[in-house]
């Protein structure tokens, strides 16, 4: 090799290190930077020829800096709900502007804020994108999953004010059984009432008022019936200005039940008369269940707590005769497979009222409406819905659902994010601030939900740290420097060759 061989390819090592020694500062600078991916710089050795007997003529180096787009970095707690961290192989997608019409670009910088307008945008301008969700958390729109424009801005000032109405309710109640024998005098005519509240359409809060009035036998000595009639007043039904809440304009549901009295079933719902009943002339019976023959309500009609039981007219050695019995309008309706009964409730003027299912248990069941020795008690009371509420936390959950939480207590989520994976994200193309251009090195993108294959779970309060190991650049910056200040040398030597050269001829 010739010194002015010597001398270029040592100057390509000096160019080389300097490249490298870019890299390594713009690591250093952006340790503590979010969502930052480390500058790997590679060196490959430039030849000039080469033959077949294996002499080459060299020509130095070149260095060429790779991001690390696929290392991940540390998942660190910030305590800040809205933001986010992802742990696995999937980005962040988030697009140039609050609108549609910018580029959507990948990121792993998941810092966060709303903007005056309730748009969530990071630290460097850029607007996370997610699918909106309606109020039964079902996506909005008809896009595919797996297009980007099927996703929107999340904005939380959409989502202010929340209620939601009452479409399911559980009650289970234990009757006493010692309830259903002779009493004289009888008990109370409201003695076993239990009133639950619901929420309207408007997030309202009405009342249910559980009425339970047992069915005595009809002589002293008799067994008992093991059987009651339950009632259901509405406070949003029927006469509003009345503030009576048994008045029979609320009355939503009166329907006869009849428990097992022995057996391996016993103390659970054995029969119910309710409007299909009514209509066919029969009760709904358990398997294997045998009405007794007699003055049953099952038999004649679910009895009028109003003129039959307590606060029956007649003396109590009749008490309990048919001639005490006044046929009532049974309301509700029973599914004896999934033990629902159905009400409507806010029936007033021209409105018919909007239908609630109310879990009371199937038959020859225990996880249900019993009637057991004991104390009249409920077990199990249950409902949804919500009142009025405003907003007042969002949060992200691992399985990318943004959740709003209101002053009511109620809680719902509002979008649903996506992780963008590709085939090869070391193909990206970096861009500012911490986020990367899909490009066709990097394959086409698949938007996966969290959780769903390599895209990872995400995690809110929480950031993804730098990639950066301190300790590393230190030490490649040691090295660097003792390349560059060789490959000096190098050049000296090759200038000093260079000069001898010249002075032969003097």
């Amino acid at each position: 090799m010739t010194a002015i061989n010597a001398l270029r390819t040592s100057t390509s090592g000096l160019n080389a290190q300097a490249t490298k020694l870019a890299g390594i500062s713009n690591n250093i600078a952006n340790s503590s930077t979010v969502g930052y991916k480390r500058v790997d710089t590679q060196f490959e050795s430039l030849v000039l020829e080469g033959s077949s007997n294996g002499s080459y003529a060299m020509a130095g180096t070149a260095a060429k800096n790779r991001v690390e787009i696929s290392k991940v970095g540390q998942v660190q707690s910030t305590g800040v709900d809205t933001d986010i961290a992802v742990n696995g192989n999937g980005f962040l997608v988030v697009n140039e502007e609050a609108g549609s019409g910018g580029k959507y670009l990948a990121t792993r910088a998941g810092s966060f804020r709303p903007d005056a307008l309730g748009n969530l945008v990071n630290s460097a301008g850029y607007y996370l994108q997610g699918v909106k969700l309606g109020a039964d958390g079902e996506p909005l729109g008809t896009l595919g999953d797996n297009n980007v424009d099927s996703l929107s801005t999340v904005n939380v000032n959409n989502i202010s004010v929340a209620s939601a109405p009452t479409t399911e309710m559980r009650v289970w109640m234990n009757l006493p059984k010692d309830e259903t024998g002779f009493s004289n005098p009888p008990p109370a005519a409201n003695a076993f009432v239990s009133s639950i509240d619901y929420y309207d359409a408007t997030g309202g809060t009405q009342t249910l008022t559980y009425r339970y009035t047992p069915v005595l036998p009809e002589q002293d000595g008799a067994s008992d019936t093991s059987t009651w009639t339950l009632e259901i007043f509405d406070s949003a039904s029927g006469d509003l200005a009345s503030t009576d809440i048994y008045d029979t304009t609320k009355r939503i549901a009166a329907v006869g039940l009849q428990f097992w009295s022995n057996g391996d079933n016993a103390g659970t719902l054995a029969a119910v008369w309710d409007q299909t009943a009514q209509a066919a002339g029969t009760a709904q019976v358990a398997a294997g269940f045998t009405v007794p023959v007699g003055s049953s309500p099952l038999l004649t009609g679910v009895p009028n707590p109003a003129t039959y039981g307590a606060t029956a007219a007649t003396p109590a050695t009749d008490y309990g005769t048919p001639d005490n019995l006044a046929a009532a309008n049974v309301l509700g309706t029973y599914d004896s497979e999934k033990g629902v009964l159905t009400v409507r409730v806010g029936v007033q003027g021209g409105f018919a009222g909007t239908d609630l299912p109310i879990t009371i248990g199937t038959f020859s069941s225990f996880e249900g409406m019993t009637q057991l020795t004991g104390s009249y008690l409920p077990t199990k009371i249950e409902k949804n819905g919500s009142a009025f509420g405003l907003l007042e936390r969002v949060s992200v959950a691992d399985n990318g659902e943004v959740i709003a939480t209101f002053s009511n207590g109620k809680s719902r989520p509002i979008y649903a994010l996506k992780l963008a994976v590709f085939p090869n994200a070391n193909g990206l193309n970096p861009v500012r601030g911490d986020a990367f251009e899909m490009s066709l090195d990097a394959g086409a993108v698949r938007l996966l939900d969290p959780g769903t294959g390599a895209s990872g779970t995400t995690s809110g309060g929480a950031l993804e740290s730098s990639n950066v190991d301190i300790g590393t650049e230190l030490t490649n910056l040691i090295e660097t420097q003792r390349a560059y200040s060789s490959n000096a040398s190098v050049v000296r030597t090759a200038d000093q060759m260079m000069e001898e050269a010249a002075n032969l001829k003097r």
